[in-house]
């Protein structure tokens, strides 16, 4: 199947290969200086601008978009607005804000162009066993892109949860519940760290506890593989960013009052990791930097 892919980073670069890998025809743009050799190296065919991705494309045209949340992704949208046709579809498998997703669809609704957000989970390991694929739509435009939407996901791994804007919403949560589990884990390894028990094998009980305990999980692995490279995490700050999803989570759980503490409780331990290092902020940039590709800060 053809499709254009706009934005070819870590998970974009992943999204390429995996789809070239069953044998898609990627057309694909990104402005970034070493774009050109991530496309090409992978088979895909380099589109030097947004206008020439589409004319490069087939009608009814698909064009999946992995650009940062925010001024990008509305930058995108107006132009592909201009330049689309009806019955053209626009897919946005970024973590936009689940609003802008539904305002997006329906800016793009009036020229008949429609719109499908995805959330997508499985940071840069999903290039190889899949992605979790979170799908915000109206149920009869999926049919035209679920070879692409298969050929992404892990197994049972895909999911179609709601009209436009759940996808993202979906996402959102996912991600919230993600900062909680990383603060937990982050927070029992440094009470193992510096409790009553001096010289704790940390990479030991990491490995312990991914083998077959009750908190067993992909993330507890990956604490396995960062403290397997360094027990003591000793070249990484622990400072701990957020990319947003956190922030509106939260906002969203004020807004319906339901309480949602201990996701709130991991954003707010965020801000507080860019004052002076602790050990659970450590832990958990390195945890981002393990399944993410999530640049940490070098003390």
């Amino acid at each position: 199947m053809q499709v254009g892919l706009i934005g070819v980073g870590k998970m974009g670069g992943g999204i390429l290969r995996r789809w070239q890998k069953a044998n898609h025809e990627v057309v694909a743009h990104d402005p970034g200086p070493d774009a050109g050799a991530v496309i090409t190296d992978a088979g895909g065919t380099v589109a030097d601008s947004v206008a020439e991705l589409v004319q490069s494309l087939t009608a009814p045209r698909v064009i999946w978009l992995m650009v940062p949340a925010g001024d990008a992704v509305s930058e995108t949208i107006q132009e592909l607005a201009k330049q689309l046709d009806p019955g053209d579809t626009v897919i946005d498998g970024g973590n936009s804000q689940f609003r802008h997703s539904v305002q997006n669809a329906q800016r793009l609704g009036k020229r008949d162009i429609h719109f499908i957000d995805v959330g997508v989970s499985g940071g840069v390991a999903g290039e190889e066993i899949g992605y979790a694929l979170m799908v915000g739509a109206d149920a009869k435009h999926l049919a035209s892109v679920q070879a692409l939407l298969d050929d992404l996901a892990a197994d049972d791994a895909f999911a179609h949860v709601g009209p436009v804007g759940a996808g993202h919403y979906v996402k959102m949560i996912h991600n919230a519940v993600e900062y909680g589990m990383m603060q937990s884990i982050g927070e029992g390894f440094d009470l193992l760290k510096n409790g009553s028990y001096d010289d704790l094998d940390l990479e030991k009980i990491a490995r312990l506890w991914s083998k077959g305990t009750i908190i067993r999980s992909f993330l507890i692995e990956l604490a396995h593989k960062a403290l397997a490279n360094d027990s003591d995490l000793a070249d990484i700050a622990g400072y701990v960013d957020d990319n947003g999803e956190g922030r509106w989570s939260v906002k969203e759980a004020v807004d319906n009052a339901v309480p949602f503490s201990v996701n709130t409780a991991a954003l707010y331990a965020r801000f507080e990791s860019r004052l002076p290092d602790t050990f659970s902020a450590k832990l958990i940039a390195a945890l981002r930097n393990e399944f993410g590709g999530h640049k940490v800060k070098k003390k």
